[in-house]
């Protein structure tokens, strides 16, 4: 897989992560991470977790990654990494490692992936994650709310029943058991350089989705 550092593109392998994940008892993946302010602020939020950020565009991770790389002391974060892909394209070497699973204010394919939803991403996702660990989702609810937007998108609408006779048999399919979904009042729980974007002073709304992985095995 790839990892970005700074201006540099590295090659990692299973068994590279696997030392750099050794002693945390917790690893966190967050998925369309962005330009990786969340998995930074995540890390030393969290000493004891790893935190791991994905995303296709690996020069929006360029000055995060740069600044994790750094001494403790100005600033670096020992237990961040930064990789390299979409979603379509998850790699393998991060299969099974993720106690929690973040998606965001996710966007373009990947929000329509989750809510239309596309059994192949959902799988993916599942992938990343030990059974008994937990996807938090944040999503911005003020799009689906604008229909005539949202159609234009081609996304459905948001709703409970979307998500009781659509959503919750296609995630117990891939692997996920929704647990709850629910509009979040205020201040949303992660803070992301998008998601202030979006919500702050904004009005826009926010749906919070959480499901556990259940069934497959623990990584080896």
């Amino acid at each position: 897989m790839i990892v970005q550092l700074g201006k540099t593109s590295l090659s990692w392998t299973r068994a590279d992560v696997e030392a750099k994940i050794a002693g945390y008892p917790r690893v966190l993946i967050d998925v369309g991470t962005g330009d990786g302010r969340f998995v930074y602020r995540s890390a030393g939020a969290h000493p004891d977790t790893f935190c791991i950020g994905v995303d296709p565009a690996g020069e929006r991770m360029r000055e995060v990654s740069w600044r994790a790389s750094r001494k403790v002391a100005r600033g670096g974060r020992p237990n961040a990494l930064f990789v390299v892909a979409s979603v379509q394209t998850l790699p393998e070497e991060l299969s099974g490692l993720a106690h929690t699973l973040t998606l965001n204010f996710p966007w373009a394919s990947l929000l329509s992936a989750l809510v239309l939803p596309e059994p192949p991403v959902l799988e993916a996702l599942r992938r990343l994650v030990r059974p008994g660990g937990e996807l938090i989702a944040l999503l911005n609810q003020s799009v689906f709310d604008d229909r005539p937007y949202a159609t234009r998108l081609g996304l459905p609408e948001l709703s409970d029943a979307w998500i009781e006779e659509t959503l919750r048999p296609a995630y117990l399919a891939a692997g996920f058991a929704i647990r709850e979904t629910r509009m979040v009042e205020g201040e949303v729980p992660h803070q992301t350089s998008w998601g202030q974007h979006l919500t702050l002073a904004s009005g826009r709304r926010t749906r919070l989705l959480t499901a556990e992985a259940i069934g497959g095995a623990e990584p080896g």
